[in-house]
């Protein structure tokens, strides 16, 4: 196992300590035991207790795991399944951002997507062709039969 994830795994039973017994009554015992065979105990980490879990200074894989552990053992049936289909959109989302070539950025206001494509290539310009309007053709037209006629 990385050592990245034995890291995440002792900071994610440091804050299980601190919940609830009703939230660690829902966590199976076999998950307990394997977080506490492949937890790194040399990792130094405390935890503020009066500070919000967001704000405190974990490391992005604690983040993961308490989402997965969140999303399988904590919360409801219903919410399971709004979150794994979201989690299916973001991995579809990923996919194309990759494939094509485009970020997809979600309005916050109107709740709607919006494509924006990401120009990796210098782009290539051409002649800019600018259509005269018709009464100046006239114009010119006649300026030219005067001269020639003078």
């Amino acid at each position: 196992m990385k050592k990245e994830y034995s890291k995440a795994i002792y900071e994610v039973y440091i804050v299980l300590q601190y919940t609830d017994e009703e939230v660690k009554s829902k966590i199976p015992k076999k998950f307990m035991k394997f977080m506490k065979e492949n937890m790194d105990r040399t990792h130094k980490f405390y935890l503020k207790e009066n500070v919000c879990l967001e704000k405190q200074n974990l490391m992005y894989e604690t983040k993961q795991i308490i989402a997965l552990i969140y999303r399988d053992f904590i919360c409801s049936k219903e919410e399971r399944e709004k979150l794994i289909a979201k989690e299916k959109r973001n991995k579809i989302e990923q996919k194309n951002e990759e494939k094509y070539n485009i970020n997809f950025k979600k309005n916050v206001n109107n709740k709607k997507y919006s494509i924006e494509k990401i120009n990796n290539t210098k782009e290539k310009s051409l002649i800019k062709v600018e259509k005269e309007k018709w009464y100046k053709k006239l114009i010119e037209k006649m300026f030219k039969i005067l001269k020639i006629k003078n």
